[in-house]
């Protein structure tokens, strides 16, 4: 096996590792989620970014029976870590944000059970956030109704993860030898003539 034909092989299990940790990451997120929290798009961004990533991974694998298409996969495959890496990093302050408004307001809410003007009932805590969003109007808040730390944690982990698949891809990236352009002033050597064509 050539060498350029084992980084080929080295980036495509790169690639391959990395949609499978993005994919446990997914589900890991899923199982962590608060009740009532929208985890199931956790899931589904998982498994986008690792079907891409596979996809990338596969034609890359291709290199030698079809060279644009190895090239492709080769390419696309090593930048979508780093698209993955700025898409979580951009959500990670998101998260973690709205995890301390809704610790906010869960402290708020304990408070004013502990002062009697409320009861700790669920009911009790669904008014005590429309009563909050009802004075907050003019500020256009929406109070998160879970918190969104495991979303917080899990996108970092991701983020992590990403950035290291990047690096490492970038560190293997195949040197994939040019095709030899064909000399124009050279004519091809015409193929010689069967034994069974030469006795005819």
């Amino acid at each position: 096996m050539s060498g350029s034909k084992r980084n080929v092989n080295k980036a495509a299990i790169i690639m391959f590792a990395y949609a499978g940790l993005v994919v446990g990451l997914s589900v890991l997120a899923y199982s962590i989620a608060p009740e009532g929290a929208n985890a199931s798009t956790a899931i589904v961004i998982g498994a986008v970014a690792a079907a891409l990533m596979s996809a990338m991974g596969v034609c890359s694998l291709m290199i030698e029976k079809n060279r644009k298409v190895g090239m492709i996969g080769i390419h696309v495959g090593m930048l979508l870590p780093l698209v993955f890496a700025i898409g979580f990093l951009m959500r990670i302050p998101v998260a973690y944000g709205s995890s301390g408004v809704h610790g906010f307001f869960v402290g708020e809410f304990e408070r004013q059970v502990a002062a009697g003007a409320r009861q700790d009932t669920p009911g009790a805590l669904s008014e005590f956030y429309a009563d909050a969003e009802r004075e907050l109007t003019g500020d256009a808040i929406t109070i998160p109704r879970t918190d969104k730390a495991y979303l917080g944690r899990t996108l970092t982990l991701l983020f992590g993860t990403s950035t290291a698949a990047f690096a490492l891809l970038l560190l293997s990236r195949p040197k994939v030898p040019k095709k030899a352009p064909a000399d124009p002033f050279v004519e091809p050597t015409p193929a010689k003539p069967s034994p069974e064509s030469a006795s005819d």
